[in-house]
């Protein structure tokens, strides 16, 4: 386990515990998420000294960007059951709520990580400003959002979701927050039938195993298929015209922490 820094009070957050112990680096959702985010990064290009990903959870993300973007990521959340969960990093772990505003922490970043978390907040303003004091005049926001509203399903409510987003929609948000955003790129595309089915079938499947169902492929043929999904979207030399999920990333205008 590792050390955990209190910056803040613990608090309950709309997240499903159970979600942390299946989102495993393994999973192909959460490898297609991070191959994305490094081809993003990539592209973004400039100097990460150090990173911080909001709402880390149990800190599987950070790992995988640790090991494969060479800087160390900081990682905090308000969850002191799922930072327990973490394994020690080149970074830190903190529990820590954004809107405390840590002198220490302000300005301090190269690179700020939103990874599914502001479709949790139902403030989303607000939020992401207090996330974007962290940031370095300059520095890079990195946003992965759910997509497509008429997939919104049990599986939503479950995991804590009050939207989904679209491309323009997240534009704006990132536009009125004093993000200038470099790249909007939806992707799972090729997931988009399975989700529509998996929205009807949640919706006779039982309160408690809504998580697993809506997130663990039910078999290893399935997850062969998605996997295989992963790779070929990932490989095309175009970006999909809409998608499951949104991964968006931009650099803080200067004026903002002013």
């Amino acid at each position: 386990m590792s050390q955990i820094e209190t910056l803040s009070q613990p608090q309950t957050v709309s997240m499903a515990e159970e979600w942390f112990q299946l989102a495993t680096a393994e999973h192909f959702w959460m490898q297609w998420r991070h191959r994305l985010i490094v081809r993003a990064l990539k592209r973004a290009g400039g100097r990460v000294q150090r990173g911080l990903e909001i709402g880390c959870g149990h800190g599987v993300a950070r790992d995988m960007l640790e090991r494969d973007c060479g800087f160390p990521v900081d990682g905090c959340d308000l969850s002191r059951t799922a930072l327990e969960l973490a394994r020690p990093g080149k970074g830190r772990l903190f529990l820590y709520d954004v809107f405390d505003q840590e002198p220490s922490m302000l300005e301090h970043y190269d690179v700020v990580f939103l990874l599914d978390v502001i479709e949790h907040i139902q403030d989303e303003t607000s939020f992401l400003l207090a996330a974007l004091r962290h940031l370095r005049p300059g520095g890079l926001l990195v946003v992965n959002v759910p997509a497509i509203r008429l997939l919104f399903s049990d599986y939503d409510r479950a995991a804590g979701h009050v939207r989904r987003y679209t491309p323009g929609g997240l534009r704006k948000l990132l536009d009125s927050c004093g993000v200038e955003t470099q790249a909007v790129e939806p992707w799972g595309m090729l997931m988009t039938p399975l989700l529509f089915v998996r929205k009807a079938l949640l919706c006779r499947a039982k309160r408690s195993e809504v998580i697993r169902t809506g997130f663990v492929p039910p078999n290893a043929a399935s997850r062969l298929l998605l996997h295989g999904m992963k790779n070929v979207e990932t490989a095309l030399p175009f970006r999909m015209p809409f998608g499951t999920s949104i991964l968006a990333c931009g650099r803080l205008r200067t004026s903002v922490n002013a």
